[in-house]
Parts: C-alpha cells; structure tokens; sequence
C-alpha cells in the first residue's frame, strides 16, 4: 500500500466508526422507505442537523423503522420494494416498472452526480479501453429524485444488466456502424435489436424533453449536461401501459441480522485500473452504511450535498471480453460481461466481509446470491452498490482493511 493511500485510509477511518455486525433477533426492524427523493432540509423522518453524527461525511440517521421479519426471495410481503426489502409509504410506486437510468462518472467534472442516493441499486462498471474509465447504470423503484445524470451513452453490460429488472432503460445515445456498414454491429444495432426496445426511452431515440433535458453548466462540456426526468419517464410509461417488472422474483433476500460468519471489515478499496474510478468504502456503523469515496474525494449526491452511504456493497466477478468493435476512437474496443451462470462475489454489509457466489439462469432473471452455506445470503434492508469486476482480466485491485 503506498504511503499516499494508507494517508488517506487512515484519515477517513478518524471520521467514521468501525462497527460490528449487526446481531438483532431475526423479528427485529426495517427502516421504512418513504418512496420520496431525500432532501437536504429537515423533515420528521431527517433530522435536523443538529440530531445528526457531527463526523465529517456522516449521514443522516436512519428513519422510524417498521417491525417485518425475513423476506424474499421468492415472494415479498405486501408493500415491501423487491430491491431493498424496505417498506414503502405508497403502494402505488410498486406498480410501476424500474428505470435503469445511464449516468457518467468520467472526467471528474461530471461530480457530484445527481440523484444516486435516490437509487435502489447502482452498477459500475469498465468502459471500453479498460484501463480509462467507469460508468453507472442506476436503478430507481421507489424514489423520484429531480433529476439524475448527467447521462452518456449505453454500454455492452447493460444488454446484460436490464432484462433483469425488466424495466424502463434511459442513455444519451449508442455508438453505431452506420458509416461502416459492413463491420459488425455496434450499440446503436444492438439496442435496436434487443427484445426490451420497446422498454428503451433513450435520447438518441427520440425521447428528448421533457423525459431528457440539458442543464448548461459553466466550464461543462455539451455532452456532459444531459439529464433525465423520472417523473415524465414514469409518466410516459404509464401512458404507454408498461407496468411493474415480472423479473424480480425470485431476486434478493433481506434481513436486518447479518448472518453469523463473515471478517470484521471496516474499509474496502475496489481501485479500477488505470485512470478509471479509485474507490474506497468506509463502514459508519453510526449509519450502519459504507460511504463512498471516488478519486480520494468524497463522493456526493448534488441534489442534496449528501455522501452517497450504501447499506451493501457487492463486488461480482464476472467473465469480461472485448468486443469486436471500436466503441472509442481511436481503438477503444467495446468491453462486454457475461452475467449468467455462476461465478465468485463478495458482499459488505453491517461491517462485515462475507465470500459469496452468485447465480443467474438466464437474461431474464434476477441475480441471486449465496453464502458459503449454499442457502441464500440475505442483504441488510436498504440500497446496494454493485462492482462489476473482472475475472479473466484486467481485473481491479480490491483491498480489504479490518481497522483497529
């Protein structure tokens, strides 16, 4: 570990509090999900800022909770969001189908991005070139953030990624073969031919405002100043009669007692290579969340200035492979996963690392994941981060850290 690194790890452990597992009874509370974008000013389920953790990067308190006990994943109780066992205040929000929104994460100046501590789940992953950069697919069920973005162009692991949410997919646009039409085919065909296209309200498709709209920002080149509207999209798919997803069951299973085995973990570093995203998780066991630093920055939402905190952090390897396109010039191959199958995975939660494996059986099913048990491992009720890495190559240097 270099000196700068272990500089900052250690920096970073000074501001947030190394817990242990959580050991409730297993009838024990979930936390309530309001299906509201989080705000900055204080509301009866936020404290004001003078009932928060003083630590610098701390997040709020977690909210009144609701007595439920374990859930999925074959079947959700009535009320409960299917992506992080949370209950919602509005019933209705379940009706409708999740949207998997593209956003940047490269260069630096698309940070803070908007909305992703309103999101379900997010998914990083490698772009084309490896080593250059990584980009997110954000999921949202229950929350309507303003905005979310800024939004780029779709990527091979999304092909691999929305049908198991079988839901709504928003990007700026594809890289295509249309001046090169005797070369095999590129996003835009991919996309196009997908069996989900209807499902596709990307900009590059015609769906420009109100579903996308610019936000000129000083300094902020064009291509990175598009964002998308959830509340239009989600109108837009009503409208069009496209309803809850029939793919996330069998899906996830929750539980607010993590199960008994696992390595006391308070800080983990999924570093991709190259130039792409340096990140560092840190357990706040005041939270009971990691929270996220990218670059050595802290990492933040800019709608509400708040760290992104994670209730679970999961890195899935998977088989990567080059396509054979150029996604970039000048000869940046597109970068594609394989997500069915099996393979090796790792899961955080309450302070704790556990080795995992995760299985899918086809494209349109939900991934599922298992402890070293063989059964099930239950995630702890909340929103999940997701770390595409690879198993084949270029893989990401990963460290774990158990504190003092």
């Amino acid at each position: 570990m270099s000196l700068k690194r272990f500089a900052f790890l250690l920096a970073m452990l000074a501001l947030a509090a190394c817990g242990p597992s959580d050991t409730s009874d297993p009838t024990s509370v979930i936390p309530t999900d309001s299906g509201e974008q989080a705000t900055s000013s204080p509301t009866e389920s936020q404290p004001s800022s003078t009932d928060m953790p003083t630590r610098p990067g701390a997040t709020a308190i977690p909210p009144t909770p609701t007595l439920v006990g374990r859930i999925g994943p074959t079947s959700y109780p009535e009320g409960i969001n299917p992506l992080t066992g949370l209950a919602v205040s509005d019933l209705a929000v379940l009706d409708r189908p999740p949207l998997l929104i593209k956003v940047s994460n490269y260069p630096a100046v698309v940070r803070p991005q908007s909305g992703l501590m309103s999101a379900d789940h997010v998914w990083e992953h490698n772009t084309e070139g490896v080593r250059i950069a990584t980009r997110y697919l954000a999921v949202f069920l229950t929350s309507t953030p303003e905005r979310v973005g800024s939004i780029r162009s779709g990527r091979l692991p999304d092909l691999e990624i929305v049908p198991m949410y079988d839901g709504i997919y928003v990007a700026s646009g594809f890289s295509s073969n249309r001046n090169a039409p005797e070369t095999p085919p590129r996003m835009g065909e991919l996309m196009r031919a997908a069996n989900w296209v209807d499902h596709n309200f990307s900009y590059e498709f015609g769906y420009h405002e109100p579903y996308t709209f610019r936000l000129p920002l000083d300094g902020v080149a064009v291509e990175h100043t598009l964002f998308a509207n959830p509340a239009e999209l989600w109108t837009l798919a009503a409208e069009r009669q496209i309803g809850a997803s029939s793919t996330l069951s069998p899906g996830l299973a929750f539980d607010l007692t993590a199960p008994g085995y696992g390595i006391a973990t308070a800080t983990a570093e999924v570093n991709y290579p190259g130039t792409a995203a340096q990140n560092t998780w840190i357990y706040d066991s005041v939270a009971g969340k990691w929270l996220l630093w990218t670059d050595g920055e802290m990492a933040t939402d800019a709608l509400t200035g708040q760290q992104l905190a994670f209730s679970n952090v999961v890195i899935i390897y998977a088989d990567h492979y080059t396509a054979d396109f150029v996604e970039t010039e000048p000869n940046w191959y597109g970068l594609g996963a394989d997500l069915t199958g099996t393979g090796g995975a790792v899961l955080l939660r309450d302070g704790t690392r556990y080795d995992i494996h995760w299985s899918r059986s086809a494209t349109n099913s939900m991934i599922q994941f298992y402890g070293i048990d063989g059964e099930i491992i239950p995630f702890k009720p909340g929103n999940t981060w997701f770390h595409m890495a690879s198993s084949d190559f270029e893989w990401p240097e990963v460290v774990f850290d158990q504190g003092s």
